[in-house]
């Protein structure tokens, strides 16, 4: 008789509790009958699934799962779902890394799991330095794991869609009508997951952030269930400015367009909070409704305030109101963003005033909807774009103004443009009847195209899943080329083109196949300094049939005009801010750069773009003093 014998099952199952999953379904349950049933034990398999993922399809409904009754849910083969997932998409992972044939197929088939694919992806965005394949690796989990969140960010927004197809009548609560379908700081933290990549903060975090704040607020002050609404509106915007939840630190004109600032989930992560006035109002406004207010962002040209209404019937004091007056709900105002105290009505109604709003103040004096407010948010993205790319100063003193104090700076530019194209299309209702809002639609979608054809073609199937429809829809019948082509069909044809380049395999370039008296000096992964223009940049392909030879071996087209005849090799290299600006180079023009060490000895914008250069290299081999290629596909010889 062995020791484990004589042990009672409870204190075995807890034993096991201290062994992997998988030492328990290949190892314990083979041991004997007795260990094979404790191996079935559907507690255990709970823990396993609580500590083995942390992130779950919503199709899940895990967090009802666990709070239900133990024997209502198969928690072993669930277990054993979540564990089949993680090896297809080990395997999906491994195939985009090794070779470009066939990416965006596997990156799709990854994205269908949602955030099944969220443990492993981020496990590869954090691999260990250590790794062969460490920057290939890192780069195409993230790329795959940015597609899932944009397409949550998406399924949010598009919750508007069928909000703007219901009848709304004036018997609708406000709640309902000025949500628009949508939670107001999940609306807003959608532009979050744009940029969310391998971090924290996505949108249930967002909310929990928000409900762990208002807990914070009701124990500071237990009696707030006991004050009137005025009473509460003005106690809550104190303790907001007092925690420095909101509102920014050193406001300036710099600071203010600061991308972080426009960003829900980035201020509530954030050591100091920062925020726009729009995002300090949706923060005020997420947290009162959580206390028992009824508050909304008010946006007023040019600054944004939030607005309390007192209950239907009574005043914000306390007191019942006529019947004359109660026919309309009792208002104040409050600036989350610069003030802890009530803003006045006559204060709001001179500044419209100086503002030249000399009529109509009670129709601006009002809630704002949560569709326009995405809106709203998404211009502010535009200008913190705008004021990067225009700032007119070195680089080093531009970066704060992307940057969100997580992950590479580098990465967020593309996405944060890219999330406020898709916040304009998707709060659009579909109104095929009105012409000019479907011409302006069709010109947001002709960006976006633009956009996900150049940056985000892993992005195929959210196109066809969100745009197709709506571009059939918005598009006038008389403009289809035959009665039986739906609108969508060239935008469903160059998906067709992507996927099509996609599986191909092209033919590689070999340095041995070259004419006698040819020689290209250079090899790919070289870090080269531009003998003219003074900057550096890394070496990603070349040609000998001129310019025109190297193409975007992406989508197969030509990346600039092309020079005809052969005077010398040409080189498509990397360099720019966030990687994406590939420039063609002569070999006349490029200087080689001898480096040896750890990456501490790349210049730094070189630095900069090792994020980035995952697309193209494995890795930074100090030891020979080059990138390590991953585009041996097409340069075996390099």
């Amino acid at each position: 008789m062995s020791f484990f014998d004589l042990l009672p099952d409870e204190l075995l199952h807890h034993i096991l509790h201290y062994l992997s999953p998988e030492e328990t379904l290949e190892t314990v349950a083979f041991l004997s009958r007795r260990f094979n049933s404790i191996a079935q034990e559907p507690l255990l398999w709970k823990y396993y699934c609580r500590s083995s993922f942390r992130y779950w399809q919503a199709e899940h409904r895990f967090d009802d799962k666990v709070h239900a009754e133990l024997h209502h849910v198969h928690w072993k083969r669930l277990y054993l779902l979540r564990l089949a997932r993680n090896r297809h998409i080990a395997g999906l992972v491994d195939g985009i890394v090794a070779s470009h044939i066939a990416r965006l197929e596997k990156t799709e088939k990854i994205c269908r799991y949602g955030y099944d694919a969220k443990d492993y992806l981020l496990s590869q965005c954090r691999i260990d330095e250590s790794a062969d394949d460490v920057l290939a690796r890192r780069y195409y989990s993230c790329t795959v794991l940015d597609s899932i969140h944009r397409s949550l960010a998406i399924e949010e927004w598009a919750k508007y869609q069928d909000h703007a197809a219901r009848r709304i009548d004036e018997n609708t609560p406000n709640g309902e009508k000025l949500n628009c379908g949508m939670r107001l700081e999940r609306a807003l933290g959608a532009f979050d997951m744009f940029m969310l990549h391998d971090n924290e903060g996505d949108l249930d975090e967002i909310s929990q952030l928000l409900d762990d704040m208002a807990s914070r607020f009701r124990t500071a002050y237990s009696d707030v269930d006991q004050m009137t609404t005025r009473q509460k509106a003005t106690t809550l915007a104190r303790w907001l400015h007092a925690n420095n939840m909101t509102g920014l630190n050193d406001p300036s004109e710099e600071t203010y367009r600061y991308l972080r600032n426009c960003l829900i989930g980035r201020a509530l992560r954030d050591d100091r909070h920062p925020s726009l006035p729009i995002i300090s109002a949706a923060i005020y406004s997420s947290i009162a409704s959580r206390v028992g207010i009824e508050a909304y962002p008010s946006a007023l040209p040019n600054h944004v305030h939030a607005i309390v209404l007192a209950p239907p019937g009574i005043s914000l004091d306390g007191s019942v109101r006529s019947q004359e007056d109660a026919q309309q709900q009792e208002t104040m105002f409050l600036d989350p963003y610069g003030s802890d105290e009530e803003v006045p009505i006559d204060y709001i109604q001179n500044f419209l005033f100086r503002l030249g709003v000399h009529t109509g103040h009670d129709n601006l004096m009002r809630p704002t909807a949560t569709d326009l407010i995405v809106m709203r948010t998404a211009q502010n993205i535009r200008a913190s774009f705008t004021s990067f790319r225009t700032g007119g100063r070195p680089l080093s003193q531009l970066i704060p103004m992307i940057e969100l104090n997580r992950g590479d700076w580098a990465r967020n530019l593309q996405p944060a443009l890219y999330s406020m194209i898709w916040a304009s299309i998707m709060m659009v209702p579909v109104l095929p009847e009105n012409e000019d809002v479907r011409w302006d639609w069709q010109q947001d979608v002709r960006d976006l195209l633009v956009y996900f054809y150049e940056y985000f073609p892993e992005d195929s199937w959210l196109i066809e899943k969100y745009v197709c429809p709506m571009y059939d829809a918005f598009a006038a019948p008389s403009r289809r080329q035959n009665n039986w082509e739906l609108p969508s069909k060239r935008v469903r044809d160059q998906i067709r083109d992507i996927r099509r380049v996609d599986v191909s395999t092209r033919a590689p370039r070999r340095r041995s196949e070259l004419a006698e008296g040819i020689d290209v000096k250079f090899r790919v992964g070289q870090v080269f300094k531009h003998k003219r223009y003074d900057y550096h940049g890394l070496i990603l392909g070349w040609t000998v049939d001129g310019a025109g030879g190297i193409t975007n071996w992406e989508q197969g087209a030509p990346l600039r005009d092309q020079w005809g005849g052969y005077s010398e090799p040409f080189y498509r290299c990397m360099i720019g801010t966030d990687g994406s600006d590939h420039h063609i180079i002569a070999e006349g023009s490029i200087e080689a750069v001898q480096l040896r060490g750890g990456v501490d000895v790349l210049p730094t914008m070189i630095r900069d773009l090792i994020p980035m250069a995952g697309k193209f290299f494995k890795r930074w081999d100090g030891e020979k003093g080059i990138f390590v290629s991953n585009l041996t596909e097409l340069f075996p010889e390099d």
